[in-house]
């Protein structure tokens, strides 16, 4: 199979791009905190701020703000308060 003249391997035995986005998913889950430690793309869990294995920076930490809500951004979308330090 050719796409925009370049050979692509693998593509033709796939009918449906739901099963691109299945395969994605589940060979790389996104990184996420999981108490005082995260899993990074590559497998392994840290604690520090890049992977030591793939250099991949951490995820933001989710905090809890004072509204009630759970975010992961600088500030909270609902209310305006900044992050604790």
């Amino acid at each position: 199979m050719f796409i925009y003249g370049f050979p692509v391997l693998g593509l033709q035995y796939m009918s449906r791009a739901e099963d691109l986005f299945r395969m994605a998913a589940e060979n790389k889950a996104a990184p996420g905190w999981i108490g005082d430690k995260w899993r990074c793309v590559c497998g392994v869990e840290n604690s520090t701020n890049f992977c030591p294995e793939c250099g991949a920076k951490a995820p933001a930490k989710p905090w809890k703000c004072s509204c009630g809500r759970d975010c992961t951004t600088n500030f909270c979308p609902d209310c305006g308060a900044k992050a604790p330090v």
